[in-house]
């Protein structure tokens, strides 16, 4: 007499059912799987793309911290070191650098206009035949004055060139470009002072626009690669 299997596990309803259950969840534990990988590989692809813009946006300036629209600066009037007039439109056509120091500042200003020398001279071994025009304004203007200031500044370049004025002058122009600066205390012997002043090296586009920034600490290397870039622009 043949055995009957009836109640067998595979065949009866509970069996299947539990089969069946275990197969459909089985899928949707792998359909889940899958949804989940595609998911992190398109958000790790949209976070690569996202970090690609951003570094090519970075990337191209290594320096220079420029602002998202270039500031108008308002008309000033201050004197060259040999007593010409430069004012406002003195600045367009060309690009600028301006920086505010003194003749007996003891470190950050010969520092800088070194390095604004350096760059210089490599712009011209970069064939850049169109390079920015250096212009250092003093903040001590009753000791910076004439043939002083022009020696000063000619020792690094002859080419830079060298502004003074008078204290009102020079701050209508400062305050508007952010540049702060304030005299110490004369020592009581020998009647020196020193003189505290903004760093910053200043970019001023050919439309007598405040363009940006190099801020200290300055790397050579980098100022000289911004300045090459800077001014193939029109």
């Amino acid at each position: 007499m043949a055995a009957c299997i009836c109640n067998s596990p595979a065949l009866t309803g509970r069996g299947y059912n539990n089969g069946m259950k275990n197969q459909v969840t089985q899928q949707y534990q792998a359909g889940r799987a899958f949804l989940m990988v595609v998911t992190a590989v398109l958000a790790l692809a949209a976070g690569l793309i996202l970090a690609s813009q951003i570094m090519q946006r970075t990337a191209d300036w290594r320096a220079a911290q420029l602002f998202p629209t270039p500031r108008v600066i308002a008309d000033f009037e201050l004197e060259t070191a040999t007593g010409e007039r430069f004012t406002r439109a003195d600045l367009q056509g060309q690009w600028n650098l301006l920086f505010f120091g003194f003749t007996n500042c003891p470190d950050v200003c010969p520092d800088t206009l070194a390095m604004l020398a350096a760059s210089m001279d490599q712009l011209a071994l970069m064939r850049r035949d169109v390079k920015p025009r250096v212009i250092f304004v003093t903040v001590d203007p009753d000791r910076d004055q004439g043939e002083l200031l022009a020696d000063y500044v000619g020792w690094f370049n002859a080419d830079f060139v060298a502004l003074t004025g008078s204290d009102p002058q020079l701050r209508a122009l400062t305050r508007q470009l952010g540049v702060v600066y304030f005299h110490e205390e004369p020592d009581e012997q020998t009647g020196f002072y020193n003189v505290d002043h903004s760093a910053s090296v200043l970019i001023v586009d050919p439309e007598a626009r405040l363009f940006g920034r190099f801020a200290h600490p300055l790397v050579p290397e980098d100022v000289t690669a911004d300045l090459f870039q800077l001014t193939a622009r029109r």
